[in-house]
Order: structure tokens, then sequence, then C-alpha cells
């Protein structure tokens, strides 16, 4: 059970269920017969139980002691979850990685502990207070379960589906996909998708939807309903006719826009129709199979970064890559558009000009039609590594690939108006005209870097474990393999040095707000550079003498990567680079919370929570930066 139930529980606070997902307001029941869950399964309360309790007054020292009691077993209770949180929008909890820096949070907890009075959990006479085991409890009947479908699709609704929206409502959700979610990870080709969005409107109501039109359609209006926090689309006021002395307002539930979770309950009853119908044959113009099944796939993704959703974004994603990869779109080897193509006169064989003519024609429309193919699949690879990469180096966990066996190059920097299924059109500006696919190709190159930190991050730990384990070692395990990207600098901190300048670099070149052409905030782009360098710097934070073997967090935080020299001599610089960082970080997300542009989503939770506790452990331990942020913390404040 969570600290906030118990905490209820203590307050005799009604509280529903997890897997309920309805908290409208109502009367609240007869406290004396409050029944509230918990993990042995009895009454959490009950009045009439607690009378011989309240007859016997606790003593002042009692009071006292009681008090110790329960702030050291809250901090402890903390401090031995913390690595292990619902990730999945389920009840069960689920591994964070170590480098995912929640072991790092450790540190700062036990420091929290530590100043508590009576922290350490011992009385004088140094007896630890006992506390009642916590039983694990089984996910309940409306949890998710293995035995369901993977996707959830055979499990009872919980939540009422949305009605299709009228093409106004439609029309203003698809544009906050395609201005905000796309650029980020461009899953959709916009000429195709609104040439599907027409023609679903195109006869209103009379013309039957089929099974993917309806999933895609809405699916995408579950994401655009939940880019802005709080933005429901209501219309208060109507078409108003007078008839005489009255006014009518006119509103249907089509009219008005519904909530993210209503439109993914529209769109995820069609899901299986949706790949079982994508995935029984393949189109004439190469399309379909699984190529649509993957793209159906990303996109219940891009909604699961702002809802959870069955089974869990880390499952969604991890469909998505080994789907991508048997269908190979991770291996390129160029030759996939011009063999069996002619290119000369002599190739062609052609009798007369005429049939060479013609045989030029087909072969320009048939190496069209393949560059068509061929940037789709590299699209599809591109958002699924970047998914991939994203969500892995958020809970520290491995990738699904690794990028030594990848050959994929980016798909064309064009605008997907000039991406047609005969070929590519060329722009009349090619270099100063906006498109989408900059913001697109800035996030590329950003989960590289991601990919390259997180993955020698982890090797560095790997080898730290092995070094100092115990345990009896397997000789048959691979456990001499170097890094890849350490292999050509001489030690960590060189690697480090460089990556920071690759970093900067990266910042320094973010494309601006006219080179894409679409509403997306560039500021984001800004959010994640910061959230690279406090993941880079946070694992080099020391840890402080005093905690080290009282709480054993040297191994879990101290960087496994640097020697002590490394880390007396970067000290300071470490700390000020994870205190600048942090403050951006906080700086940025109340930026665009204000104007609502993040939700509440796990992964904003995630890194708002990372980049505050790196700032304050900063703040704490080191006084250069403490001298260095008194007047930013004035200025934080007026702003």
């Amino acid at each position: 059970m969570g600290y906030l139930e118990a905490l209820l529980q203590d307050h005799n606070i009604v509280f529903a269920p997890a897997e309920v997902l309805d908290h409208a307001s109502r009367p609240g029941a007869d406290p004396n017969a409050v029944q509230t869950p918990s993990d042995d399964g009895r009454p959490a309360y009950n009045v009439n139980d607690t009378a011989t309790a309240l007859a016997h007054k606790p003593t002042q020292q009692e009071v006292a002691w009681n008090k110790k009691k329960d702030e050291s077993e809250k901090i402890n209770k903390m401090v031995s979850n913390i690595s292990n949180v619902s990730v999945q929008g389920a009840s069960d909890s689920r591994y964070l990685g170590s480098t995912s820096g929640i072991s790092f949070a450790r540190v700062v907890f036990a420091a929290v502990r530590s100043s508590v009075p009576g922290g350490s959990g011992s009385d004088k006479s140094g007896v630890r207070p006992s506390r009642p085991p916590i039983s694990s409890k089984a996910v309940g009947a409306g949890g998710t379960s293995m035995r369901d479908s993977f996707f959830g699709l055979h499990t009872k609704p919980t939540i009422k589906q949305a009605p299709f929206p009228d093409k106004d409502v439609g029309k203003r959700l698809v544009e906050f996909y395609f201005e905000h979610a796309n650029p980020q990870i461009p899953i959709l080709h916009r000429v195709e998708f609104m040439e599907m969005f027409e023609l679903a409107y195109a006869e209103g109501d009379k013309r039957v939807r089929t099974p993917r039109e309806l999933y895609m359609l809405n699916i995408v209006f579950a994401i655009g309903a939940g880019i802005f926090l709080g933005d429901s689309g209501v219309r208060e006021k109507g078409d108003k006719t007078h008839n005489g002395d009255k006014e009518k307002t006119k509103r249907t539930a089509a009219g008005r826009q519904c909530q993210p979770e209503e439109y993914h309950a529209s769109a995820i009853v069609h899901l299986e129709s949706c790949l079982s119908s994508a995935s029984t044959s393949e189109k004439a113009d190469g399309f379909g199979g699984g190529l649509e099944e993957l793209q159906a796939v990303l996109l219940l993704a891009g909604f699961a970064l702002l809802r959870p959703v069955a089974p869990g974004l880390w499952y969604i994603i991890g469909v998505a890559v080994r789907l991508a990869v048997d269908l190979g779109l991770h291996y390129e080897d160029g030759k996939d558009v011009d063999v069996g193509i002619p290119e000369s006169a002599e190739e062609l064989k052609a009798e007369d000009a005429e049939t060479a003519r013609l045989q030029r024609e087909r072969s320009a429309r048939e190496r069209g039609r393949r560059e068509y193919i061929r940037d789709f699949r590299r699209r599809l690879w591109w958002c699924t590594y970047s998914f991939d990469r994203l969500v892995s180096t958020c809970v520290g966990r491995p990738f699904g690939i690794t990028d030594q066996v990848v050959t994929t190059e980016f798909p064309s920097l064009l605008d997907d108006k000039y991406i047609t299924p005969t070929g590519f059109k060329t722009p009349h500006n090619p270099d100063t005209e906006p498109t989408y696919k900059r913001a697109a190709y800035h996030y590329f190159r950003l989960r590289l870097l991601q990919s390259e930190i997180l993955q020698v991050l982890q090797h560095q730990q790997a080898q730290q474990v092995r070094l100092g384990s115990t345990h009896e070692r397997n000789p048959f395990m691979h456990t001499e393999l170097p890094s890849p990207f350490l292999s050509r600098f001489e030690n960590f901190r060189s690697w480090r040095i460089d990556i920071d300048k690759r970093l900067w670099e990266w910042k320094t070149s973010a494309p601006t707000k006219r080179d894409t052409g679409v509403g997306f905030s560039i500021e984001f782009l800004d959010l994640n550079y910061w959230q690279c360098i406090i993941m880079l710097y946070r694992q080099s934070l020391s840890t402080p003498p005093m905690f080290e073997g009282e709480f054993s967090t040297s191994e879990e935080v101290g960087s496994p990567s640097m020697h002590k020299l490394e880390l007396r001599e970067d000290e300071e610089r470490v700390f000020l680079k994870v205190a600048e960082a942090g403050q951006r970080v906080l700086r940025l997300y109340r930026q665009l919370h204000r104007v609502h542009l993040v939700n509440y989503t796990f992964l904003a939770t995630h890194h708002l929570f990372m980049a505050g506790i790196s700032f304050l452990y900063a703040i704490w331990h080191s006084p250069i930066v403490r001298s260095r942020l008194v007047g930013s913390f004035q200025d934080y404040f007026q702003a």
C-alpha cells in the first residue's frame, strides 16, 4: 500500500480502490462503516473497534516516541520502495534500472532520513522499532492479466467511448497532432492522413468507415486532445436561434471535444480488426502488412506517452521494436531502390526510340515508388528507435536493439507534400523552405546521443559489478567486452568531455520555429538538452562520507566509471553542471506549464523529480553552488 493511501486511512478518509476510475464528487459514506482496501484485505478503520484504544490516553513521552517512529517509518518506506514504482499504469510495481537515477535519489532520502529526529530508526537501546510486514497483493479483477489480449482488447472497458466528432472538432484535434506531436516523432505522412480524414467525412455519417480508419482517426484525436493540459474544446455557447422570447442553445455530443481517454476507448475497440486487416496481404504499392501494423502500434505508443494504457508504454514499445526488426527496418544495404531497374539504353534493349522512352518512364516511376516505400520504412524505423531510446533512457533499462547493427539512414528531410507515391518532388527553395522534419531530425540526433550515454553508463556499471562481485564468476559469460563508444578515448573522463561538447553542439544547432513551420515549441529541445546533462553527470556526484558506511550508497551513487582522483578533480564542476541543469529543467517546465504544453505524464514527472532532487543535492553538498545561486533564487521567485 502506498504512503498516501495509508495516510488517508489514518485520517478515516474514504477513497476508492485503484482500479476505480470514476472519482466524481458524491456524498460520502457513513464513516462508522468505512471499508477501505488494505494490504491484508481487512477493513482499515472502524470507529467501534477503537473505543478501547481511545480509553487509554498516551503520555507525552509516548506521543513523542510514536511521532518519531512514524516519521522514521515514512522515510524507510520511501527509501525502500523508491526503486520499484508503477510505470505502466497498472497496480503492480516495476523495476527501474540503476541508470534511471532512482538509486541516486536514495542518497537524498537518506539525508532526509538522517535529519529526522530518531530517523535512523533505532531507539536509545539500539533496537529498531518493528514494522508489520507488507504483504504483496495480486492484481485485482480490474487490473491487466497476461491471460487477456496483450493490448487489453478483450477486457471490459472502464471508460465510455467518445462519439465520432464533427468535422470541425476532428480537424482541430488533427491539427494539434500534426503541429505538436508529429514533428517530434513523425509517424504519419500528413498529406496521406488528411486524405483519409477527408474521405471519412465525405458522406457524413452515411459512409461506413473501415476499422483502420476508425482506429487511426480516433487515436490521433486522442493524442491531439491530450496535448494541451486542461483544453476541453467545449463550446459553451452553441448556435443560438431566437423564437420570439426564447433563446435555444444547441450542442450535440459529436460537436464537443471529449476526453483523450474516451477517444482512446473508441480507437482501441478497432485495433484488433485494424491489425488483422493490415496483416492479411500486402498492397500493390508495397504498403500494408507489417508496416501498417507497426504504424498502428506506434500511434498507440504515442498516446501512452500522454496517458497510462494497457499493457504499458514499455511493453508497447517492445512490441514495436520487435516488429520493426522482424520487418528488417533496421537494416539497409542501399540496393533496395536500384536493383533490377535498367539504367542505360543498352540495358533497356529497346528496338526503337519510342519503346526506349516508355521503358525509361516505367523505370522512373518504379524508382520513384521504391524511394517512396524506402522513405516510409525509414520513417517508421526512426520513430521506433526514438521511442525505444526515450523510454529506456528514462527508466534506465537496456535498449531493444544495439546501435551496432543499425544501417538505416534518416528519412527524407523534405516536407510531406513533396513525398508522393510516384517519387520525390523538388521544392522551390529546398534550403530555406520550412519543414517540420527539421525538428524530427534534431530529435533523431538527440536519441543517438542519449543511446550512447546510457550504454556507456550501463557498461561502466556492469564492469564495476564484475570487479567488486563476491559470487563465483561464470567462465562462459562475456565479461571482457569493451564498450564501442569508449574504445577511441583514453578513459571515461575524456569521453564525457567529448559527449558534453557534442551535446552543446546539438543544442546550438537547434532549428527555429521558422525553420519548422509548425506550432511545435522549440523550448522542448532546450529542455531535452538539460535533461541529458543531468543524466550524464548525475552518477558522477560523490557520496558524502557521512552516508557511505551508514547507508551503503557509495556503490549505488558514486560513479562506477571514474577513479577517485578524477572525482576529486572534477567534483565542483560536476556539482555546478548538475545544479545549472536542474534549475533550467525546473524553469522550462514552469514556462511550458503556463502555456498548457506540459501534461501530467510519467515521463514529465520522472524528469521533474530527477531535476529537483539533483538540484537540491548539489545545493546541499556544494558551497560554490550555494554561493552562485543566491541571485538566481531571487530572480526565479520574482519571475
